[in-house]
């Protein structure tokens, strides 16, 4: 179903009636509302019982990576209902309706009976961008090319980074419906992407350096915001969501490391995956890396145009500020100011544009998240480098952790900011 989301949450209130059972299915089709456009249990728990709240009702929210299980209650009265999450890439479009729409039944300016109408043509609402696979293709070998550029990749390696990246785009843009095809992606995009790399040569493709062209070709499949998220929830006591995050990040990168093992197979290839000396970039790619990252998720992210310059601003920022940082203070200090400063740029913005603080805070940390490294640590260990792969794996897990710490800090200096209410996409 396609028509404007605005609509939702600009056009004014038709149905002045109220019962309990429209407040009841209010919270519920909330909840799925928050589950469809959120992965961070903290978000979608402070949601959903700040909406109760604010309707006479009470809610026992548990939201995990896989379901949400909640009660309802008023009075004597309960109502229970488990909620199955399948998690999907980031919808900021809907965030950003689900944010506002939210704020309007809250404050009573909407009945709960008409909020629940509208949510439910939230919740079935798709977007028109999804008719042209062409602007994702575009978008993807755009994030490749960003990617590839932060690696020092020669002219000869970006070429074929960006044009793996939008073959990647293209593939992920004719699966996106059909879910059943999801665990073979990453084995498929991986052993293509690897094939190519690795047999470079056979294209006439001489010196090219294939872990390169495999970070920066596979960026957007890398699950280095989930091992992110993960590492926070454990840090905040969501034990069991965040260990199972954590396990579906890692079986992401076993899935991709077995596609690579298969491209260098079929090649005939005998080279390894190994970390590659990578040199100083220019200023400009300092600049020019992040702006383009901030463009192509801006698309893929499926933001609105006109939150797109903010996004890539926030991109630049934070991307500046972490690679200052690390000159002087040092890698953990890198990703700690990176993280800090997305969360706490982002959120300050976000309340000023009447956003959920995530449309601007998780693209720029998308950009310090540690999937690359976790990538490599378990190619060393196919390689039976047993040294790096714990080395490097030790690494990855630090970097996410020190990104959570440093967005836990943001939100703790700037709490009196990060009411739930103001804080939730």
């Amino acid at each position: 179903m396609s028509f404007s989301l605005t609509s939702l949450y600009e056009t004014p209130a038709t149905v002045a009636a109220r019962s309990e059972e429209g407040a009841v299915r209010c919270i519920q089709l909330a909840a799925r509302a928050y589950a469809a456009v959120d992965e961070v249990p903290d978000r979608i728990e402070d949601g959903v019982r700040e909406l109760a709240h604010s309707l006479g009702f009470s809610a026992d929210c548990s939201a995990t990576g896989t379901g949400i299980f909640l009660t309802i209650a008023i009075g004597e009265k309960h109502w229970t209902e488990v909620i199955r999450v399948r998690p999907s890439g980031p919808d900021f479009q809907r965030a950003v309706a689900l944010h506002r729409l939210l704020a309007r039944i809250r404050s009573a300016e909407l009945s709960p009976d008409e909020g629940a109408d509208r949510l439910q043509q939230l919740l079935s609402w798709q977007p028109a961008g999804s008719r042209f696979p062409a602007l994702t293709i575009l978008a993807s070998a755009t994030l490749s090319a960003s990617a590839g550029l932060l690696l020092d990749a020669q002219w000869p390696e970006l070429l074929l980074a960006i044009a793996l990246g939008g073959v990647v785009g293209g593939v992920l843009a004719f699966t996106g419906p059909r879910r059943h095809l999801e665990p073979l992606i990453p084995v498929v995009l991986a052993g293509v992407a690897s094939a190519a790399a690795f047999g470079a040569e056979a294209f006439g493709l001489t010196g090219v350096r294939p872990v390169p062209v495999l970070i920066a070709s596979l960026i957007i499949l890398l699950p280095g915001w989930r091992l992110t998220v993960a590492m926070t929830e454990l840090a905040q006591g969501h034990w069991t969501s965040g260990a199972g995050r954590f396990l579906a990040a890692i079986t992401t990168l076993l899935l991709l490391i077995v596609g690579v093992v298969v491209g260098q197979q079929a090649v005939a290839s005998t080279d390894g995956l190994v970390l590659t000396t990578f040199g100083t970039v220019p200023a400009w790619v300092r600049v020019c890396s992040p702006l383009l990252a901030g463009v192509a998720m801006t698309h893929l992210f499926r933001a609105r145009r006109r939150d797109g310059m903010m996004i890539t601003l926030m991109c630049v920022v934070t991307s500046l500020a972490s690679f200052v940082a690390g000159r002087f203070l040092g890698p953990t200090a890198s990703a700690f100011v990176g993280a800090f400063t997305a969360m706490a740029a982002g959120a300050l913005i976000a309340k000023k544009r009447n956003l959920p603080y995530p449309v601007l805070q998780q693209p720029a940390t998308v950009l310090l998240v540690p999937g690359s490294i976790g990538f490599l640590s378990l190619g060393s260990l196919v390689n039976r480098n047993v040294d790096t792969a714990i080395q490097t794996g030790f690494q990855m897990l630090f970097v996410a952790l020190t990104l959570a710490l440093g967005a836990m800090s943001a939100q703790v200096a700037l709490r009196p900011l990060l009411s739930p209410r103001d804080d939730q996409p």
